[in-house]
């Protein structure tokens, strides 16, 4: 069955540790409906991406090098 790209929830991954970060976005495109639209070592470089990406969920750890999870999940919040 084919997916529509309507129908897939695109996922933003950001995750200082490089194993795990390969990891999940492994994981989240083998899952049908999901697809990772892309995975950042930080939070700038996620919110920098974010709008071109427009992602539906954003997994992202909380301690970070540079701005938090947590601001970045309030930026993302401004932001969508």
């Amino acid at each position: 069955v084919m997916e529509t790209e309507n129908a897939v929830i695109k996922t933003l991954i950001v995750e200082d540790q490089r194993e795990l970060r390969d990891g999940l976005t492994t994981l989240i495109n083998f899952t049908p409906g999901f697809r990772c639209a892309g995975s950042f070592r930080t939070m700038e470089e996620a919110l920098a991406r974010a709008r071109r990406e427009k992602p539906d969920v954003v997994l992202t750890d909380i301690g970070l090098p540079g701005m938090s999870g947590i601001e970045g999940t309030r930026r993302f919040k401004e932001m969508f």
